[in-house]
């Protein structure tokens, strides 16, 4: 039946529940493109109609049904029906136009959320004066106007395409615009087709739809999950809170954190899918339904038998909205507690927060999972873990949280390896578990020394023998991050990780990088062995951590070699408390003008033995302490340097001398004129060989002059004096620097 908008709206017209929120408000580029199209052809016909008397447009079909009592339900065709109403209206109002010409816009009805319905009665009923920058900014002054319409997205909708009317309406040649609108005059005109002996399903709504514009996710969402939802009570619930307390929430969050021109309705919907399929993933996990991970990244759309499978039981239902239900409350009331709970930076260290690491740098892991867990690996299984224990406190508060939320902190961070998708069920379930008993015997799918190590500090603490403040501290020093295993937890522990804290600061050991290996070293030997390599460690947070809590398989090194000297030299300055670092390592350099020069020696002295060697790594020769590779990287294939070959080079800055970058054949060569002298390492440690550098001339003025004043033996190799243990008497790299420059010179 072919009708006008006019008559169309002398019976109500009921934009329903299953229907979505008002779009063509939205202001992203795609929805702002569209609307200004709309309203450019409606006011440019509307030109044309005043100067040329052009009758009537038509704007397509109107698909629907009527109900007993006359009320018309558009399945499609929402958009263009309030587009026309909030045109009469503003009309109306401007032009103050009799209430009996406009009684039928009263009869346009929204009823997609409470929050709607509302406004667009105050807005039939208001009477604006016209007085403000614009129409939404003069509505929104009445003090019918609820601050929480701001977070309604049909709301916000309907305000921005007010404006636009407005703004189109001022360019209009001719103000009285409800001539050419009103009445008989209205000229749009729909092709209204009435299903009345079709039952109005979701099934229909969708295919209704899909003749224009596709359904946006949110949208499929909302339409299709209530047919999973059999019972009455569970299906009416979620009806009424997807469009009233969880989309009201969601909207206040992203509103509170939206990018400047982000569309906050399209936000809103994604971030509210992001949200159920995080909570859906959970229980797919915990429950084994699944087939490939990125299943659970992927849209809900391409998912629907998944969902069908997961939430087939009650069980599943009521984990859902208890879960969604709870989020509710915790926002509304106790909205610091994401900030409250965690941090990041030691500056910003509280006494019942727990420091987390994640790069991003945001406490708020509810926000993570609304923004990102979209993104493949974009909501990482550690933040997942953690946001899964808040949400499990949401739901049952955990009186021992505080304590609680570090633990599973300490296993998550400390558990990289374990956390695969294989075991995430299962780390899922450990988590809730814990949350909700506090008992550390569950745990079995993270780290196995982790978790050892977290029944031992639980039971000293317990008896009274460690300290909780003192064991917050450094397990949030950046250098453990929950792993303190290096320290015993025994009754010195808290005067011994107070002194760490102080003598190896998580930034000043960056910053005093080679005095805080010196200190090291002036206890002793720290190294630890990877297979045929020895590392020292690292000039970065990351190498420093691994090196103090060894995550891998390296725990003995870590107690046999590194643990014995960290502990001696903290029970050093705390008895000594008068002794500066500094001062410790200028005694221990001094002690050696009386005793052997050990490699440690050299380490001390010369701070080249670590330039260059960015992860730490060295190959130490079977034969000796003195034949030494340190390496660019873990491989010999990469750069790596004989150190006393390179020290010299480095100190001595000398165009006469060069040298490669593979150590292991490469010589140092010096240039004296046309003659050139290779030097290298000897591999049994005991000095330097030289040799012939030209390629052409056998005969060497250089190696035959060192040979007669007595510089090299006979053998043109340079020996370093050496006791019977074969330990140096003498500093070989200053001895071959004074032969150097006896060369250059």
């Amino acid at each position: 039946m072919r009708s006008n908008y006019i008559e169309i709206l002398e019976k109500p017209v009921e934009i329903p529940i299953i229907q979505r929120d008002y779009a063509q408000g939205r202001t992203d580029s795609k929805t702002n493109k569209i609307r200004k199209d709309f309203l450019n052809a409606i006011f440019d016909f509307l030109q044309q109609k005043k100067a040329n008397h052009t009758a009537e447009l038509e704007l397509d079909f109107l698909y629907g049904l009527n109900k007993e009592s006359g009320t018309f339900i558009p399945i499609d065709g929402q958009q263009r029906l309030t587009a026309l109403w909030l045109l009469y209206l503003f009309t109306a109002k401007k032009e103050k136009i009799e209430a009996t010409e406009t009684e039928f816009l009263k009869n346009f009805l929204y009823e997609t959320r409470h929050s709607t319905t509302q406004f667009c009665k105050n807005l039939t009923a208001f009477e604006p004066a016209f007085i403000n920058s614009s129409i939404s900014q003069e509505i929104k002054n009445q003090s019918w106007y609820f601050e929480t319409w701001n977070y309604d997205p049909g709301v916000q909708a309907m305000l921005v395409v007010l404006d636009d009317i407005e703004n189109r309406y001022s360019d209009f040649d001719d103000c009285n615009l409800w001539n050419l609108i009103g009445n008989d005059s209205c000229p749009f005109y729909f092709y209204k087709l009435d299903m009345d002996k079709v039952g109005l399903t979701d099934d229909l709504y969708i295919k209704m739809n899909s003749r224009g514009k596709a359904l946006t996710e949110f949208e499929y969402f909302k339409a299709g999950f209530t047919e999973i939802l059999e019972d009455p009570f569970r299906r009416t619930k979620f009806e009424t809170s997807i469009d009233g307390i969880w989309m009201d929430t969601i909207w206040q969050i992203v509103f509170e954190s939206k990018e400047e021109e982000q569309d906050i309705a399209s936000a809103v919907d994604d971030a509210f899918l992001n949200l159920f399929n995080f909570i859906s993933s959970v229980l797919s996990f915990k429950q084994n339904v699944k087939t490939t991970e990125e299943e659970y990244y992927q849209d809900t759309e391409s998912t629907p038998e998944l969902l069908k499978v997961i939430y087939s039981t009650t069980e599943n239902q009521d984990y859902l909205y208890d879960t969604l239900d709870a989020i509710c409350v915790n926002y509304q009331t106790n909205p610091q507690f994401w900030n409250d709970t965690f941090y990041y930076g030691k500056d910003n260290y509280g006494k019942h927060k727990t420091r987390i690491y994640f790069p991003h740098g945001n406490p708020n892991l509810l926000n993570r999972c609304l923004f990102h867990f979209s993104d493949f690996r974009g909501f990482s299984f550690p933040e997942q873990i953690l946001l899964l224990a808040c949400l499990t406190h949401f739901r049952k508060e955990d009186p021992e949280f505080t304590s609680n939320i570090r633990i599973l902190r300490n296993l998550v961070v400390n558990s990289e390896n374990e956390l695969r998708e294989t075991n995430l069920g299962k780390s899922f379930i450990e988590a809730e578990q814990f949350v909700n008993e506090g008992t550390l015997s569950i745990f079995s799918a993270f780290k196995t020394d982790q978790i050892e190590e977290e029944k031992i500090k639980e039971e000293n603490l317990i008896n009274g023998i460690i300290d909780s403040k003192q064991l917050n501290r450094l397990e949030d020093s950046d250098l453990f991050r929950g792993s303190v295993s290096i320290m015993p937890l025994d009754s010195r522990f808290n005067n011994r990780s107070s002194k760490f804290l102080e003598l190896f600061e998580e930034d000043e050991i960056i910053e005093n990088y080679a005095e805080g290996c010196d200190l090291l070293l002036a206890f002793g030997d720290y190294s630890q062995t990877e297979g045929d390599l020895t590392n020292l460690m690292a000039k970065n947070k990351r190498d420093i951590r691994f090196f103090l809590t060894s995550p891998g398989y390296n725990k003995i090194n870590l107690y046999n070699n590194t643990r014995p000297v960290v502990l001696e030299c903290l029970d050093f300055f705390i008895n000594n408390p008068h002794i500066t670092p500094g001062q410790k390592i200028h005694e221990i350099k001094k002690s050696y003008t009386s005793k052997p020069k050990d490699w440690i020696y050299y380490f001390l002295h010369y701070p080249s033995f670590r330039k260059d060697c960015q992860y730490g790594y060295y190959y130490w020769g079977d034969e000796s302490e003195y034949v030494i590779w340190k390496m660019g990287k873990r491989q010999f294939n990469g750069y790596h340097w004989n150190p006393f070959l390179h020290e010299v080079l480095i100190s001595n800055k000398s165009s006469k001398l060069t040298m490669g970058n593979y150590g292991w054949n490469d010589k140092m060569i010096i240039t004296k004129g046309r003659t050139k002298v290779s030097v290298c390492a000897m591999l049994d440690g005991r000095g330097f060989l030289l040799e012939n550098g030209n390629n052409t001339v056998d005969h060497n003025p250089v190696l035959n002059n060192l040979l007669e004043n007595g510089f090299i033996n006979e053998n043109f190799q340079l020996l370093i004096d050496q006791n019977n243990e074969g330990y140096d008497l003498e500093d070989r790299i200053g001895k071959l620097k004074l032969l150097l420059n006896q060369i250059i010179d």
